[in-house]
């Protein structure tokens, strides 16, 4: 990150409209939430953590493509790993919506300056591409909390689950990107 990264970052951001400041937003609040659920699951949130989280999600409001977002979210779940010894608690639903937002929230501002108008078309694709993941998140708590629950041998169970899970993500993710490019068909 060099200074005239930062003013630029600066600059841009002081152009923002309702799309670019939404997301700029979204960047800010979902790594917070994120810690916010840490301590709903544990009853704490180190400082050590916290902190950290905290400012570089604000450098990720300027800088939204650099490398920091991958910082925020490891130390979220270093966090969440550190303090949080129940596997099938339902607070890893929020953690994971919490992630999830701030990922797309990161990548959508990549795509376009924050004075950048959206279309409904672009919220319709982030927003069902998102919601997807959020499924998939509750979907795979509602695994781990049955195999909790009833202690069913996890590693066949987990198994079958994650090579489903794989298969299917694999065919709409290749449905969604293939399909509508003529070039890229078989």
């Amino acid at each position: 990150m060099n200074e005239r990264g930062l003013e630029e970052s600066l600059w841009l951001l002081s152009r923002a409209r309702r799309d670019g400041l939404l997301l700029r937003v979204l960047i800010l609040v979902s790594p917070i939430t994120a810690l916010g659920f840490t301590r709903l699951a544990a009853g704490q949130t180190p400082p050590v953590i916290a902190v950290p989280v905290i400012a570089l999600a604000l450098l990720c409001v300027l800088l939204p493509d650099s490398h920091l977002g991958l910082l925020v979210v490891l130390l979220v779940a270093t966090g969440w790993l550190a303090t949080v010894h129940d596997p099938a608690t339902p607070w890893s639903i929020g953690i994971a919506v919490s992630l999830t937002t701030f990922h797309a929230s990161l990548a959508a501002a990549t795509v376009a300056p924050p004075s950048a108008r959206w279309t409904p078309a672009m919220r319709r694709r982030w927003s069902r591409r998102s919601l997807a993941v959020v499924v998939a998140s509750a979907g795979t708590w509602v695994v781990v909390a049955a195999i909790d629950r009833y202690e069913i041998p996890s590693s066949d169970v987990l198994l079958a689950a994650t090579l489903l899970t794989l298969a299917i993500a694999g065919m709409w993710a290749r449905e969604g990107t293939v399909a509508g490019d003529p070039s890229q068909r078989d």
